[in-house]
């Protein structure tokens, strides 16, 4: 009886645990590691969990709800775009410059059918952790169009 409660015990904690994980998601501690999983966000059609690494402060609160759509708008269509050029292979990144709170990272991203693109990302730190500054978004997206 005793070896059934402690098994009961450790198989609760250990479910509390992987929930807890999975809840909070993958938070990466350098710019190169946000922009990886960002990008592994996106090339799994995932666009409200990549809207969550862009650093939205300066938007007023009653342009939040508009500016994330349009986001995850722009997202999918980025998702879409790789899956015509057959599928996110290969993401390679470097730091090409590190300043106290901001960064900014280039991507060589490989296609399933070997298109390669670079991009620079912009980043800066809030409260510990590295996001994506909406300007990198916008630049891409009007240089694609």
């Amino acid at each position: 009886m005793l070896l059934h409660r402690i098994f009961a015990i450790r198989f609760f904690m250990a479910c509390l645990l992987g929930a807890l994980l999975l809840a909070c998601g993958t938070v990466a501690s350098t710019p190169e590691g946000t922009v990886k999983e960002y990008l592994k966000a996106v090339a799994d059609n995932r666009a409200a969990d990549a809207v969550a690494f862009y650093e939205l402060g300066n938007v007023k609160d009653n342009d939040l709800t508009m500016v994330k759509g349009k986001l995850q708008m722009m997202i999918g269509a980025e998702y879409s775009r790789m899956q015509d050029d057959g599928g996110l292979q290969l993401v390679e990144t470097r730091i090409v410059s590190q300043e106290g709170d901001a960064a900014t990272v280039e991507t060589t991203l490989t296609m399933g059918q070997g298109k390669q693109e670079t991009n620079k990302v912009d980043l800066v730190k809030k409260e510990g952790r590295w996001m994506i500054q909406l300007n990198s978004l916008m630049d891409r997206w009007r240089l694609k169009q």
